[in-house]
């Protein structure tokens, strides 16, 4: 590949204070690849988190807190795309907040946003065997009365099945994407299609149990046994609404639905940038946020909202496959072929996850590279394919050291990363809402001066979204049904934030000892 890549030593400088004149990377993503990518981040397939967890929140309303993420979502999502609008490169939020805050402020949130998702990177290899095809081949073989499939839903729960099955994930992710950003999301763009047909046959299929044309419980009893299904809700009660619940567990789907914003990782690579961020995120929460209030809603009808509180927890559930919603769609579709139609956006989807992670690290890398607090050799891009090739590869090892640690040790048990992922969420809400007032010039001059009376829309957008990352930040902080062991994971969080600051600097540092002063790329937009 050596003949093919962009080497940061060799190529021109511009007049200015970088040492390259591009990225390397080229404008090639559609408005609807953005979007598409937030519907992989967001990753509905996990779903069945959300329903599992809602026992935890008595009288909380699923719905609603999901509407309630959906609307925080979408006023932190303007945030993002209009300050991606005014820095139209590849980077994330490290190449906005690093030119308006302050440069380590930038890197910081920008590193423990990236180390987490690398992280996730091969934790949802390991997700994809673990809720997505253990289930499929447990529920076939419930269906089909196979052996053979029975046990290898086994061998996808267990050590080698993790570990292959997130091998493949990683290392065909790296490869593709290692092939350039355009066949990537053509890729995507497809999945996305078979996704959206697939979800389409489940809301039908749910449609139909929930009002009586297919006999969910029936179906149930037939494979787990007469009174099976009555059993299981023996005893439990449904507790009346609550606010304050509804508040509490509006965390679970917003740390999903938010994660659409990631795709500001690529904005260099987006040929409207104003156009596609705005429509590309916005647009996928609030689909994604309808399609998650439609299952819940379906779920809780077709299946009875007292088995999916008591079905988790219950000892008297002995079906011999996990007691998700995919696999409850597939016993109300009672047929192999609606099964596989109905497990289709489960499978994309938790396959394509991962891919998402890929993209934001190693564009955060390039664009630390270019900024010079990191290797240059993280910011060499492929000449044919216009790919960050060691950042991809570095991503890949990384991938493949968490993945084998979550499959054959119990160290990554306790590990969660979203207090790192809220740090970004606040950070950049709060940039939006400074961002008039301490960048005029550039503000005034940038394509999103848009103001409500003598109120910046963006610094309006700012607010609101600060006031719901608050609430989530103050939920992740206490909250042990999100977050088991809470302790760990925020001294984790901490560690990476704080080493993160001390990277920022010794690069800083190791610069000025070479020569360079950094200091002075951040007051310029970034290379495209």
């Amino acid at each position: 590949m050596s003949d093919e890549t962009v080497s940061t030593a060799s190529m021109p400088a511009p007049a200015g204070v970088f040492t390259r004149a591009s990225s390397g990377l080229v404008r090639q993503v559609k408005a609807e690849d953005v979007m598409f990518y937030g519907w992989q981040q967001i990753a509905l397939s996990y779903v069945i988190f959300i329903v599992i967890a809602w026992n935890a929140y008595p009288g909380a309303s699923m719905e609603w807190a999901t509407i309630l993420s959906t609307i925080g979502g979408v006023a932190m999502g303007v945030c993002y795309a209009l300050l991606a609008a005014v820095y139209p490169r590849s980077g994330g939020e490290y190449v906005f907040i690093s030119r308006i805050i302050h440069p380590a402020v930038g890197f910081v949130v920008s590193f423990s946003f990236t180390f987490w998702q690398m992280f996730y990177y091969g934790i949802n290899g390991a997700f994809f065997a673990i809720y997505a095809l253990a289930p499929f081949f447990g529920v076939l073989g419930l269906q089909t009365h196979s052996t053979g499939l029975l046990h290898l839903s086994t061998w996808f729960s267990g050590h080698w099945g993790i570990f292959i099955a997130g091998s493949f994930m990683i290392i065909f992710f790296a490869w593709l994407q290692g092939r350039g950003a355009g066949r990537y999301f053509r890729w995507q763009r497809y999945a996305s299609y078979i996704a959206a047909v697939s979800l389409i046959i489940t809301v039908i299929v749910l449609i139909l149990a929930a009002t009586g044309a297919i006999d969910f419980k029936s179906n149930f009893d037939h494979l787990a046994g007469s009174g099976a299904y009555n059993q299981i809700i023996a005893g439990s009660h449904l507790a009346s609404g609550s606010v304050s619940e509804t508040v509490k567990f509006m965390i679970w789907p917003a740390f999903s639905i938010w994660f659409a914003v990631a795709s500001v990782s690529f904005s260099g690579e987006i040929k409207n940038v104003q156009r596609g961020q705005l429509i590309g995120i916005n647009g996928a929460m609030i689909t994604m946020g309808v399609a998650m209030t439609l299952l819940m809603f379906l779920y809780r009808k077709a299946f009875g909202s007292l088995f999916l509180l008591a079905s988790s927890s219950s000892p008297h559930y002995k079906l011999g496959v996990p007691p998700y919603v995919n696999v409850f769609t597939a016993i109300a579709g009672n047929n192999v072929l609606l099964t596989i139609l109905t497990f289709g956006w489960v499978l994309v989807i938790a396959f394509f996850v991962g891919a998402t992670t890929l993209i934001y690290s190693t564009r955060a890398m390039l664009a630390w590279s270019i900024d010079g607090v990191a290797p240059e050799k993280l910011g060499d891009v492929n000449e044919r394919y216009h790919s960050p090739h060691w950042a991809i590869l570095i991503s890949a090892v990384l991938g493949e050291i968490w993945l084998g640690l979550f499959a054959f040790t119990s160290l990554l048990g306790p590990i969660s990363g979203f207090l790192g992922f809220t740090l970004s969420f606040l950070a950049v809400s709060i940039t939006a809402i400074l961002f008039p007032f301490i960048k005029r010039e550039a503000f005034e001059n940038s394509p999103v001066a848009w103001r409500l009376g003598r109120v910046p829309v963006i610094s309006i957008f700012g607010v609101v979204a600060v006031v719901f990352v608050a609430v989530g930040a103050a939920r992740i902080l206490v909250d042990k049904s999100y977050t088991p062991n809470l302790a760990f994971a925020d001294i984790g969080a901490a560690s990476v934030a704080v080493a993160g600051l001390i990277v920022f600097y010794a690069f800083r540092a190791y610069r000025r000892s070479r020569g360079t002063d950094i200091d002075k790329r951040y007051q310029e937009i970034p290379i495209e």
